[in-house]
C-alpha cells in the first residue's frame, strides 16, 4: 500500500510562494508606511500655515525670527503643538523661511514621486533628508 505524502519538490514550490508573497506583502506595507508619514508632514505645514495667517492678523506681519518661530505660535497661543517630523530629528526638521512680507515652510518628503513635491526651473525634485533620500515640499504664504 502506498502512502500520500507531500513531495520535497511540492513543499519547496510552497515554501518559495509563501516566501514571495511575504516579501511583496512588506514592501507595499513599508510604502504604506511612508505614504502616512507624508500625509503627517503635509497636515502639519497645513496647520503652520493656519496659525502663521492667525499670527499676522493680529500682528501685521509673520514672525521674523526663523529658528523660534514654533515657541513664538505657542507663545502666542496660535498653536499648541510642537511640530516635529513623524520620522523623528534624524530625519529632517520643518524649516521655516521669512523674506518679508513672504514665508516659506518646507518639510522632506520620503516618497520621492510625489506629485506635490517642490520642483526647480529644470522640472528637477531637489533633494533632502538622510542621505539624500527625500524630496522637499514646500508651503508659502497666500
Amino acid at each position: 500500500m502506498r502512502q500520500k505524502a507531500f513531495t520535497l519538490i511540492e513543499l519547496l514550490v510552497t515554501m518559495g510562494i509563501i516566501a514571495v508573497l511575504t516579501g511583496m506583502a512588506i514592501f507595499n506595507f513599508n510604502q504604506s508606511r511612508m505614504r502616512a508619514r507624508d500625509v503627517q508632514r503635509k497636515s502639519d505645514l497645513g496647520q503652520l500655515k493656519n496659525a502663521l495667517e492667525l499670527y499676522k492678523i493680529d500682528n501685521k506681519t509673520y514672525p521674523t525670527f526663523n529658528a523660534t518661530y514654533q515657541s513664538v505660535l505657542q507663545t502666542g497661543e496660535y498653536t499648541k503643538v510642537t511640530f516635529v517630523d513623524p520620522k523623528g530629528d534624524a530625519w529632517n526638521i520643518y524649516t521655516y523661511t521669512y523674506s518679508n512680507p513672504d514665508y516659506t515652510i518646507t518639510a522632506c518628503l520620503e516618497n520621492t514621486a510625489d506629485s506635490t513635491r517642490l520642483l526647480d526651473a529644470g522640472g528637477n525634485s531637489t533633494p533632502c533628508g538622510t542621505s539624500s533620500k527625500g524630496v522637499i515640499y514646500q508651503v508659502t504664504n497666500p
